[in-house]
């Protein structure tokens, strides 16, 4: 039983991880279209690459639902004032829709966006369209009619994902840590949660941006100056993850009602609490202490290492949110099973991000706001 209810709780962690990380980085972009940002377009496909593990966290998701009696508190000690919620059926049916649209609003994205840079590529002969690439250039009618129709599909979509973002995302930080705890209820835990995705996407994206402009060779694209913004994003969603986390506990503490302080006291005293202020330090101490320099965020390898640090703290996070609701044994349930889950998943998130990059164009050489790192009026080597 205890290593059963491990490994549910480590691929439930790794759900709200890896899967919140997948729409987050569609969310981003779909921000960038929303807001008509130019210094990001370069980044705009590494963000949306996630999407490709929306696929898989949606197969997650299923076998969560399938073995929820395994794993799910309230399903064996009801709450009565809550039934009319917490019902399996009722979980299955909103978690399963609102998946499946979130996802579809997503992908149909994804597609839209990549569809004109295919198109150009086959059209000019320089990388013929093949295979997915082949079927999603299908009745290709020109790159200028694409482009322009790319643009309107984007417009129209990305508003649509970013509501659907914030209202699915509540839903499942309602009922996959939330509920965990029955008689524990906040109403700013769907904001934390689909924050703290943003917050693990810009550090993601961050670490990308590194890797891309060394590896792939996009400094023509990518120069000091987006290295900066996307440290000043970095920087300002760790600040807004403490400022939400604060308001909760505040709030908590404030009203000291048995029902809600009993959620924070028992991460926060005994063996998790080393685990709580380390993710305290990781995800908002360190980062907002070292990235206030403008070395730091502009500085590739040193804004790298700042974003692996709030990545993992943002993991250990997820981790303290769900585990000890469920793990009543002795000690901290960190130990092989739980490496192998996390390895596992974060192996299929590499696996879909890293095919995504090499089946389609790195750079959305089509879109209309797409410029050379220098074409930014801000752009300059600080060093």
């Amino acid at each position: 039983m205890g290593d059963s209810i491990r490994a549910w709780q480590s691929l439930l962690v790794n759900f709200l991880f890896f899967g919140g990380l997948a729409q987050a980085g569609v969310a981003i972009s779909a921000i960038m279209q929303v807001t008509s940002s130019r210094w990001g377009r370069a980044l705009k496909r590494t963000s949306e690459a996630t999407a490709a593990f929306l696929p898989i966290s949606f197969v997650l998701l299923l076998v969560l639902l399938a073995g929820v009696h395994s794993w799910m508190p309230w399903v064996h000690e009801p709450v009565a004032s809550k039934q009319a919620w917490l019902n399996i059926p009722f979980l299955v049916t909103r978690q399963i829709l609102g998946a499946l649209l979130l996802g579809g609003l997503s992908l149909s994205y994804v597609r839209h966006s990549l569809r004109p840079d295919i198109g150009q590529l086959d059209e000019s002969g320089d990388h013929p369209a093949s295979g997915l690439s082949r079927r999603l250039i299908a009745g290709w009618r020109g790159l200028k009619q694409e482009q322009d129709a790319s643009q309107r599909a984007q417009g129209r979509l990305a508003p649509a994902i970013l509501i659907a973002y914030g209202w699915v995302f509540t839903l499942v930080a309602f009922d996959f840590f939330m509920s965990l705890d029955p008689h524990w209820f906040s109403t700013l835990a769907g904001g934390f949660y689909f924050i703290g995705n943003l917050f693990i996407g810009f550090a993601f994206l961050a670490m990308i941006t590194v890797w891309s402009r060394e590896r792939l060779h996009l400094t023509e694209y990518i120069g000091p100056h987006q290295l900066h913004d996307v440290g000043k994003l970095l920087f300002g969603f760790s600040i807004l993850w403490a400022y939400l986390f604060w308001s909760q506990y505040l709030v908590i503490w404030y009203g000291d009602l048995a029902e809600e302080t009993e959620f924070i006291y028992h991460r926060m005293h005994g063996a998790w609490a080393p685990v709580a202020w380390t993710v305290f330090a990781m995800a908002f101490v360190i980062p907002f202490v070292v990235l206030l320099s403008r070395r730091v965020k502009t500085t590739p390898r040193a804004l790298a290492a700042i974003a692996i640090v709030c990545f993992v703290g943002m993991w250990l996070e997820r981790f303290i949110l769900v585990s000890p609701s469920l793990w009543h044994g002795e000690g901290l349930p960190l130990g092989p099973i739980e490496i192998l889950v996390t390895l596992g998943t974060a192996g299929l998130f590499g696996w879909s991000y890293s095919t995504f990059l090499t089946v389609f164009p790195v750079v959305p050489l089509s879109d209309p706001r797409l410029g050379p790192a220098s074409a930014h009026p801000a752009a300059h080597d600080p060093h």
